[in-house]
């Protein structure tokens, strides 16, 4: 069972998510809060699997209490669900700890996959948060970015894209075991700890196109 707390300032939304959710088997809704300060404080005295958190709320905001919740619950995930689609705000819930980003208007299927796909250790981006970002960061643009080959950005895309390893091998018509090797020569290239790390850095500089 995969306990979730939503948070948004916004009744009509709370109680739409909660709605719409009801009748999952393998969901439940533990409480429903206005800000982020509540929703730290039940995180802190109930047990919280997936946060469906909003950016912009009252007294402590989306990107704060993402902060404060992967500090003081790192077992806790964060699923941003709002209509901000700002790449500013993406890169900001994310380097806060948030494992996924989704849009409002996202239909149930997506909802729910989202609120799995975190529950189970994974990240989720809508594919219209992951297109929005694309074109605010070039690779390489920074200095010092890493270089990566042609290969190596292709199989970081199709990882940002949840592709498996199957998957990607079939795309890239080359064995599993090759692109395990591309997996961990792009986790020490671009020193990150595992698969997330590479998904944030495929969104923060833009490696990920449709």
């Amino acid at each position: 069972m995969i306990r979730v707390l939503i948070a948004d300032d916004h009744e009509m939304i709370r109680n739409g998510l909660s709605s719409l959710l009801r009748g999952e088997s393998n969901i439940l809704v533990v409480d429903m809060v206005r800000n982020g300060k509540e929703a730290l404080n039940i995180c802190a005295s109930r047990q919280v699997d997936v946060v469906l958190m909003d950016i912009m709320m009252p007294e402590m905001n989306g990107v704060e209490a993402t902060r404060a919740i992967k500090q003081e619950h790192p077992d806790v995930r964060v699923l941003i669900v709002t209509i901000n689609d700002e790449p500013r705000f993406i890169k900001e819930v994310l380097q806060a700890g948030a494992s996924g980003y989704i849009l409002k208007h996202s239909s149930k299927d997506e909802i729910i996959k989202a609120i799995v796909a975190v529950a189970e250790k994974k990240q989720h981006f809508s594919t219209e948060v992951l297109t929005k970002i694309s074109g605010e960061f070039a690779m390489g643009s920074k200095p010092g970015a890493p270089m990566l080959t042609k290969k190596e950005s292709e199989v970081l895309r199709l990882i940002a894209h949840e592709f498996t390893n199957q998957e990607i091998a079939d795309n890239l018509d080359c064995g599993i075991r090759t692109v395990d090797t591309h997996k961990r020569n792009l986790i020490k290239k671009l020193e990150v700890k595992n698969v997330v790390g590479l998904v944030k850095y495929a969104i923060k500089m833009g490696v990920v196109h449709d």
